[in-house]
């Protein structure tokens, strides 16, 4: 039977705006305000779920697993204070820029994210290889959804928001009606048309319809 994958959805996520970010990052013009600011937005974005996800990941993931082996956790705790160390480089880098960088700080502003963002993705393929397995085995998938549960509880709804807009694009139809069958037995009408208000515009209308034909 398939197991519940704690980590797919936020790692899916991540997946999705680092790709975009490092796109745009790479045609923009640092000289062109317009453009800059238009970095800086999806900057915020990702910078806020990178950092969402840490504090998530090591409150209710990490700590559980912990609390059962203690050696257990040590060496990916260690592994994001190094990325949190570049994390902020890159967005510190990025909120000085004003549109009067040169295309030479441009390109080596966008070859330090490219590096972060290499790094970046083979820690979550390694958290998705060993970290998923090792909750697996620590825990019913009961467990597993408790932990879930407790993220959700802990997050403010734009956060929450934050996460739908990147993560629904980049899983499956049926794991996004499953989602949100869930969460609109669960919310209050109002925040559930407010995801879906959220969703529609990253989702082709097909797509966006297709999810919905499958939601109670």
């Amino acid at each position: 039977m398939e197991r519940l994958k704690s980590l797919d959805p936020p790692h899916k996520g991540l997946r999705n705006i680092l790709s975009q970010f490092s796109l745009l990052a790479g045609k923009t013009s640092y000289g062109n305000l317009e453009e800059v600011t238009k970095l800086k937005a999806l900057g915020s974005d990702l910078f806020h779920l990178l950092e969402n996800h840490t504090y998530t990941e090591e409150s209710y993931i990490l700590a559980p697993l912990k609390a059962k082996h203690a050696e257990a956790t040590t060496e990916i705790e260690a592994e994001h204070a190094r990325l949190d160390k570049l994390e902020k480089t890159i967005k510190d880098t990025l909120s000085a820029f004003d549109g009067s960088q040169s295309d030479y700080e441009g390109h080596e502003f966008y070859l330090l994210f490219s590096e972060f963002h290499s790094t970046y993705l083979m820690h979550i393929a390694e958290e998705d290889r060993n970290l998923e397995i090792s909750m697996q085995e620590a825990f019913t998938d009961e467990e597993l959804i408790q932990h879930q549960m407790a993220i959700m509880a802990s997050m403010d709804f734009p956060t929450l928001l934050l996460w739908f807009k990147y993560i629904v694009p980049a899983r499956r139809i049926e794991e996004n009606a499953q989602v949100l069958n869930a969460f609109k037995a669960g919310a209050p009408e109002e925040a559930y048309n407010a995801v879906l208000d959220t969703i529609r515009p990253q989702l082709s209308e097909a797509r966006f319809n297709a999810i919905l034909s499958l939601v109670l």
